[in-house]
């Protein structure tokens, strides 16, 4: 726990274990690495199955702490009490409650959530209504310290008139626009996709049966706070500082001997955004290419010429193509490369590619630069995020 994947990885094992305890007769359920479970076993036949619980566990490298025999257990945030028949919100010794201020910079629908989720969550926690007016002070408290007007109210789930059952509705695939909310954009952004939307694809289009706005919807997402703007900067400026070292120890930057360097003695640099320039020895005409390559370039540089020089590889890439169309001219070109961008591939951390980004961001916004790529390019998904799947690592 607390790595970036975590949560899942920790669900993955979760259910893994939980396949193994099938054979124990007892109900058990885990939330991550909490788990809870009941049996109607006698004190010493709940021993027994705890000893086996933790030598299922020890057998695959695990460690796990148990009490048994217990009549009342802290769960998460709440408490159970078996003896009782009773069960009431918990709140670990000497926690604090905090929670998003009022006025802080988040949309207003999650500002306006809160107070309701938290009355509606204690409420469902609270077997009766004596047990919620025990336990809610120091959250009203804590909603109060934050700016919010509100009184939590008890209101178990069930007995809200209002409620309406989803039954009959029929479902539909959403497909979500989430665009960063902040205070200080007096634009109306939602307002303003959603006429976008009205306009590009209107009744009569042959689109609008996927794209309108029963199928698209709209919804905030919140942008990073101060610690995270400080914690993102300073880790590119030490990570700025360690490149710049490394690069000064490094002298190597390309291994060519006896030819010429396509990139004039950088060819080993990597993560990168290059552009090939073909121009033909009869007119003069060029075309463009733009590609990516994560490793050194001088890697994908030879795989570039690879394609042009195996016919079973023609169709590899839109400029091996063009390549061999003009050999079956038999017309005379001059290939010149360059970096136009340097970028970093996957990150499990931000969930985004930014070096596939910045590539589709070229051939979107600067056509002139990539004339032989095709348009479906930028329909193709992320080739890095892979090597970061759990079934790469052995």
């Amino acid at each position: 726990m607390g790595s970036f994947d975590g949560a899942e990885t920790c669900e993955l094992v979760g259910l893994y274990i939980l396949s193994k305890l099938q054979h124990l007769d007892i109900e058990v359920g885990l939330y991550r690495d909490d788990g809870l479970a009941t049996c109607s076993k006698t004190s010493r036949q709940v021993e027994l199955i705890k000893k086996e619980i933790c030598k299922i566990f020890a057998n695959n490298g695990l460690k796990i702490t148990i009490e048994a025999n217990k009549k009342s257990v802290d769960f998460l945030d709440i408490t159970m009490d078996l003896r009782t028949s009773t069960y009431k919100p918990y709140m670990k010794p000497n926690n604090t409650i905090l929670y998003v201020h009022k006025e802080s910079n988040h949309p207003p629908s999650v500002i306006r959530n809160i107070p309701e989720s938290i009355s509606k969550r204690l409420s469902n926690i609270s077997s009766t209504e004596d047990i919620f007016n025990a336990a809610t002070p120091p959250y009203q408290e804590a909603l109060k310290k934050s700016g919010y007007n509100y009184e939590l109210k008890y209101n178990p789930a069930g007995q809200n008139s209002n409620q309406q059952t989803n039954k009959h509705r029929r479902k539909r695939n959403i497909t979500w626009f989430n665009p960063p909310y902040s205070d200080t954009v007096s634009t109306n952004v939602g307002k303003k996709f959603l006429s976008l939307l009205d306009k590009c694809f209107p009744p009569d289009h042959q689109l609008n049966k996927i794209l309108n706005r029963n199928t698209v919807k709209i919804s905030y997402s919140c942008m990073p706070n101060m610690q995270q703007l400080i914690s993102g900067h300073n880790k590119y400026v030490l990570q700025s500082a360690k490149t710049s070292l490394a690069s000064t120890q490094n002298t190597t930057n390309c291994n060519c001997k006896n030819k010429l360097c396509p990139l004039d003695g950088n060819c080993l640099i990597s993560g990168v955004i290059y552009q090939a320039t073909v121009t033909r020895a009869d007119n003069r005409k060029e075309e463009t290419y733009v590609g990516l390559t994560e490793g050194p370039f001088k890697t994908r540089f030879n795989v570039h010429n690879s394609t042009f020089k195996n016919v079973n590889q023609r169709y590899a890439t839109a400029l091996s193509n063009y390549i061999w169309n003009l050999n079956d001219k038999k017309v005379s070109y001059s290939i010149k490369w360059r970096i136009i961008a340097r970028s970093k591939s996957y990150s499990t951390s931000s969930k985004k590619c930014n070096l596939c980004i910045t590539e589709k961001y070229f051939i979107i916004t600067k056509p002139q630069m990539s004339t032989l790529n095709h348009r479906n390019e930028l329909a193709s998904g992320c080739r890095h995020r892979k090597k970061h799947l759990l079934c790469n690592y052995k």
